[in-house]
């Protein structure tokens, strides 16, 4: 009875044991297969991907109006006193196609959305009034929904750099919700558009292509010189560690030739006159301004000038030449002035 059992027994675990190969081996068979078949997509799908072209883009005939080519529909406007409502003379807004990223280079807007007095706000109206407006002027639309998590962690290591990434170069909340991506090509123009839009507010933006123009000039003690015998003062932008009056290494260059122009002009005298942007109360940015100033000062005593032929003075930001509103402004208004006294 005993030997009986045990030859049962045995069969049973000979024939759970087989059972279990054959999973075992059926699983990796099955493994092997995703793997090849996952493969295999990656491969059809990297063979898909195109990039975006202009040339499949069809051109409208249509009187598109001027720049920025569209406006809110009635009774909504643009806030323009918002952090939503940018403008530069050149920028870029990037565009997703679905498949591939591309970036607009160029003149851009972004439009910050708002009801137009207390009126409730009415996403569907919005949405209906643009989608019908950019079909009608023979706009594209080349993407509509949300930017796929793997794409969208591509533009940063952290959470705050894509945030930062975004909501420069796209409008709305492109990390979270979805975003429309149109694109409008007349015989002269090359335009992209992005819509966004939620149960609160809405944003627009809009790129017209243009070439990129280089105006960035070596700054030499000619220039220098010519420009305060013409204005009577010269602009110059001397970089500094942020918030601090040390000057970066990448502006010594500049100060050599504010020397170079001293030691060929020797009996010219000069008020050297820093000017801040207006991020910061303005104490930190009268005094910041003045230290800058005095940086240069000493910086070209230092290059063998009398420092009785100079002196330096601080206005922070109340002397402003830009817009504090843009970055563009904020960067004009960072700078050095060397007036003739």
């Amino acid at each position: 009875m005993k030997r009986i059992y045990s030859i049962c027994l045995l069969s049973i675990i000979t024939l759970t044991s087989c059972k279990n190969e054959k999973e075992t081996t059926k699983n990796k068979l099955d493994e092997v297969v995703n793997n090849e078949v996952t493969t295999k997509e990656k491969k059809e799908l990297k063979n898909n991907t195109k990039k975006f072209s202009w040339k499949n883009i069809v051109e409208s005939k249509v009187d598109i109006g001027a720049y920025p080519y569209i406006t809110p529909p009635k009774g909504i406007l643009v806030n323009k006193n918002t952090s939503s409502t940018e403008s530069y003379d050149f920028h870029k807004l990037e565009m997703f196609d679905g498949k591939s990223f591309f970036d607009i280079e160029g003149r851009v807007d972004k439009m910050g959305i708002m009801m137009d007095g207390s009126k409730k706000w009415n996403q569907y109206y919005f949405d209906k009034s643009i989608k019908d407006y950019l079909k009608a002027i023979g706009a594209q639309l080349i993407f509509e929904g949300k930017i796929p998590n793997e794409l969208v962690n591509q533009k940063g290591e952290s959470v705050n750099d894509r945030y930062a990434y975004f909501n420069n170069f796209y409008v709305g909340d492109a990390v979270n919700s979805p975003i429309r991506m149109y694109v409008l090509k007349t015989p002269t123009k090359k335009i992209g558009i992005q819509i966004y839009s939620d149960v609160a507010n809405a944003q627009i933006g809009v790129v017209e292509s243009k070439e990129f123009e280089q105006t960035i000039e070596k700054i030499t003690a000619d220039k220098i010189i010519n420009e305060i015998n013409t204005k009577g003062f010269a602009t110059l932008h001397i970089n500094f560690d942020s918030g601090k009056s040390r000057i970066k290494a990448d502006s010594y260059e500049i100060v050599s030739e504010i020397s170079k122009m001293l030691k060929t002009n020797p009996n010219l005298k000069i008020s050297i006159e820093g000017h801040t942007d207006n991020v910061g109360n303005e104490e930190f940015n009268m005094k910041l301004s003045k230290n800058r100033a005095k940086s240069v000062l000493m910086s070209l005593v230092d290059e063998g000038i009398e420092e009785s032929r100079l002196e330096s003075k601080g206005f922070g930001h109340t002397k402003p030449i830009g817009n504090n509103a843009t970055e563009e402004g904020k960067a004009q208004n960072r700078r050095v002035e060397l007036r003739k006294i």
